[in-house]
């Protein structure tokens, strides 16, 4: 009977991946996303697939959602209108109109609205496709990350730190851990038991430990500490996957001791410097309504960074949003978690920690993480169509 599911499970995925052009962009478009051709900032090859994605999810959509899929999405929505008021205000105060550059605003409001954008179609596409579209996502996050793990054997690396085909190893490191987070979220419900997201779990450890990214690392092993309660079966399997992968000398365990030597190393800066916290301190002028995120040599001469941008969502979402932009991203999370049980909320917490030490706000993957813990609140909710059973 198991069997008789599971092939009844896979041949419909297969058929609507291959004639729902829909899900065939979405799948090509997860599966892209960590191909870096351009520099960090420009649109990557995967971003181009939005020209076809947007209308391809929205086609026919007569407008309406859940209720839990609308209001997480209306107090975004408030959110990037903030980040767009506050942005080119400060353009034309500070007469900044220059296209790209440290001083430039003209680009960043781009990033949220992108970002949101791709969020209202993850939810509209769950809303036409239910649990076939969960699968999906789970099995293209999975294959995906199991290329990247092939790819870093064939692709050259330095001595140091590893990229794949990102730009830089703090990239890689935040994928991984998105990556975790959301194959982390499988369920049996979903056709994605405890080998499968063992297989994906070790894959992404073995990015985040490749990137040597302390923050992608120290969230890679608070999810697993949170999904140990959940999925106990699965965190064995995976551990004991990661310790056969230690036992003998390969790039993981060179990795490893790279990223041992990296949290040894004594910082010149302090954590709050190296990441700019002293910027808001020394100017609390913006705590109101925000300083938007560019002008940035305005603070060249008051900050320990410079004129570089904070190193934090945290720090990023205060500073440069004030207290409104603060209030309204916090809304816009309490509608994303409401209605969840405490365990399955704290499953965004390692994610959303990793914004503590690094700017992950413009990431892709954070959203679509966001979106796929809206889809299974809502789908766990809902009485199940198939209890698949499978491994």
């Amino acid at each position: 009977m198991n069997a008789s599911r599971t092939v009844s499970l896979i041949a419909e995925e297969l058929r609507l991946v291959v004639y729902k052009p829909s899900l065939a962009i979405w799948a090509l478009y997860l599966f892209l996303l960590p191909v870096y051709v351009f520099s960090s900032g420009l649109p990557q090859p995967g971003d181009v697939l939005i020209l076809a994605l947007l209308p391809a999810a929205l086609v026919r959509w007569n407008g309406r959602m859940s209720r839990q899929a609308a209001r997480p999405l209306r107090a975004l929505a408030a959110f990037v209108v903030w980040c767009v008021v506050i942005n080119y205000a400060w353009m034309i105060v500070l007469g900044k109109f220059a296209l790209l550059g440290k001083d430039s605003f003209v680009l960043i409001p781009m990033f949220y609205v992108y970002n949101a954008a791709i969020l209202l179609a993850v939810l509209v596409l769950h809303q036409r496709h239910g649990e076939v579209f969960l699968r999906v996502t789970l099995h293209m996050v999975l294959v995906t990350a199991v290329v990247q793990v092939g790819l870093s054997f064939v692709l050259p690396q330095g001595d140091d730190r590893h990229t794949v085909l990102f730009n830089n190893p703090n990239q890689l490191g935040l994928y991984a851990l998105l990556s975790a987070n959301i194959l982390a979220f499988g369920r049996r419900r979903l056709g994605f038991g405890s080998l499968k997201s063992s297989v994906g779990l070790v894959a992404c450890l073995y990015l985040a430990v490749l990137s040597a990214s302390k923050a992608a690392l120290v969230g890679s092993a608070l999810l697993l500490l949170i999904a140990l309660v959940n999925n106990p079966r699965t965190i064995l399997l995976a551990a004991l996957a990661m310790v056969g992968l230690l036992s003998f000398p390969n790039a993981l365990t060179r990795s490893m001791e790279r990223t041992s030597a990296r949290i040894a190393e004594k910082q010149e800066l302090g954590f709050f410097d190296s990441r700019g916290y002293d910027r808001i301190w020394n100017h609390k002028e913006y705590w109101i309504i925000g300083a938007g995120e560019g002008g940035l040599t305005r603070f060249k001469d008051t900050s320990v960074i410079g004129d570089h941008e904070l190193h934090s969502s945290a720090g990023t979402l205060f500073f440069c949003y004030g207290f409104v932009g603060v209030a309204l991203f916090l809304s816009f999370l309490l509608r994303v978690v409401e209605g969840a049980t405490v365990r399955n909320a704290l499953m965004l917490l390692p994610s959303l920690a990793y914004g503590l030490a690094h700017q992950g706000l413009r990431f892709t993957l954070f959203w679509i993480l966001i979106g796929a813990f809206i889809c299974l609140k809502e789908q766990l909710a809902r009485p199940a169509r198939f209890s698949p059973g499978l491994p």
